[in-house]
């Protein structure tokens, strides 16, 4: 498409020549196309190519294509278990993907929360703590019920708590520590009162959106429309055994099975047409102003991959886990090493034309994992995390960027505290967290109903000089 829209406000924008230019160049340099920092590395990692050598002009589509190519993966690992053909190329390539991921860190693991959610009833809440400002939130699900619980308390101005509930026909929203009145908002219902004569037509898209959000099976439609998509292209797909080559697992030199297959520029196309499709549409319900921001960032990728080739990918396999995956796009080839240690995933490697872009290094002492990012040679972030007291600590642009906490997962409950902040050199007076837990407390409303779809203006006008009474 030829129009752009401004990334913040969303509205429609004109480039001339010498801005388009400007943004390009800007675009590269956050892309990371200046010349490479020197690297101090441990002695398995290599770097190569000559740092001197100017960078192709279209580095940028391999970075634009690498998150469909995930989503790809993850089409494929579903394909290749309803085929149900384990002994072929392909099923070997899942296999590796998936014993790779499962594979996790310490950190990694304390994130494995999906079964808790996935409860009969579960709760999970949010809570940040200042000196003037504290708030909580709780979200409780069930079986129909989905419920909202908050407080909010902002030091000499106000300190209200609430409720909210979401069934099959209706909104239901209290604030006890202002008035008794339920106020209900029959969302399937017609409505005759002052919101109709004001708003009109309006009504409708919030209707759908309380329905949307109340039902599952609408919200999982789009979802699912795009999982057939991507089965459809990964059953296309046709993988074969290639040369054999070594690559660095563990600190030593292995020889890795090597499994090739090529995505066609027209899957890609498909498949991301079909995500930008669920994400639009789930903006459009939401009645977000993200439309024009999302659409600059989707028209940008859409270039990118109408320009592009084929897509080669060549999956190098060392005792059923991954040692590399290489994808060669037009003149380019991007490499991801898996290069072992206590995981596979402990120690890796993004190359970029023989390159190194970035480099995780990882190690465990005791009971706490250590992590390090480096960015073309240069270290630019580290995590230490203690699986035994969940205790967590990132410090990053040479400690400028600091957060402490503590990350705890046990059977019944996930709990993540942030309570040290530090961005660009200063400290933040807030603290946050969330915990995640099986069962669900609901509370019941007491009061009087107050039809806010029903309701004349005579009635909100009664209703608003009855609180101004209190």
């Amino acid at each position: 498409m030829d129009m752009k829209f401004d990334p913040v406000t969303g509205e429609r924008i004109q480039e001339d020549g010498a801005a388009q230019q400007e943004q390009a160049a800007s675009s590269a340099a956050a892309q990371g196309t200046g010349d490479p920092g020197q690297s101090q590395q441990a002695y398995f990692y290599q770097q190569f190519g000559d740092a001197g050598q100017p960078k192709k002009k279209k580095r940028g589509v391999i970075f634009a294509v690498l998150a469909i190519l995930l989503v790809l993966a993850a089409g494929a690992a579903v394909w290749a278990m309803k085929s149900g053909i384990f002994s072929s190329n392909s099923a070997k390539v899942i296999e590796a993907f998936t014993n790779t991921v499962s594979d996790m860190d310490y950190l990694a693991g304390a994130f494995k929360f999906g079964d808790i959610l996935l409860a009969n009833e579960s709760t999970v809440a949010f809570h940040s703590d200042s000196q003037d400002f504290d708030m909580e939130l709780q979200f409780l699900y069930g079986k129909p019920r989905k419920q909202m619980l908050g407080s909010l308390d902002v030091s000499g101005y106000m300190d209200v708590d609430f409720q909210a509930e979401l069934t099959e026909e209706q909104l239901m929203v209290q604030v006890p520590s202002v008035t008794d009145y339920i106020f209900t908002y029959h969302y399937k219902e017609p409505k005759n009162g002052y919101l109709k004569d004001y708003y009109g037509d309006s009504l409708d898209d919030i209707d759908e959106l309380l329905e949307a959000l109340y039902s599952s099976g609408s919200q999982a439609e789009p979802d699912l429309d795009l999982a057939k998509t991507i089965a459809e292209e990964c059953g296309k797909l046709e993988f074969e055994k290639t040369d054999s080559e070594e690559f660095e697992v563990d600190q030593e030199k292995r020889k890795c099975t090597a499994i090739s297959t090529t995505v066609t520029r027209e899957s890609l196309q498909k498949i991301f047409d079909e995500f930008e499709d669920s994400v639009m549409d789930s903006i459009m319900e939401s009645g977000y102003g993200y439309y024009g921001y999302m659409e600059y960032y989707f028209d940008d990728m859409e270039e990118s991959i109408s320009e592009m080739e084929d897509v080669d990918l060549t999956f190098f396999i060392y005792k059923k886990k991954l040692a590399c995956i290489r994808a060669e796009i037009q003149e380019e080839e991007a490499e991801l090493r898996f290069l072992g240690g206590d995981t596979r995933m402990q120690n890796m490697q993004f190359m970029i034309d023989g390159e190194e872009m970035l480099r995780i290094e990882g190690d465990i002492v005791d009971s706490t994992e250590v992590k390090k990012v480096f960015s073309e040679g240069e270290e630019t972030a580290r995590l230490e995390y203690n699986r035994k007291t969940g205790d967590l600590d990132i410090s990053a642009d040479g400690g400028r960027t600091v957060i402490s906490g503590n990350v705890f997962l046990d059977k019944d409950s996930f709990e993540a505290t942030l309570d040290k902040i530090m961005l660009d050199g200063q400290f933040a007076d807030m603290t946050f967290g969330m915990t995640i837990k099986k069962g669900a407390s609901f509370q019941e409303f007491d009061g009087n109903e107050f039809d806010l779809g029903e309701a004349s203006i005579e009635d909100i006008q009664s209703l608003f000089m009855e609180l101004n009474e209190l």
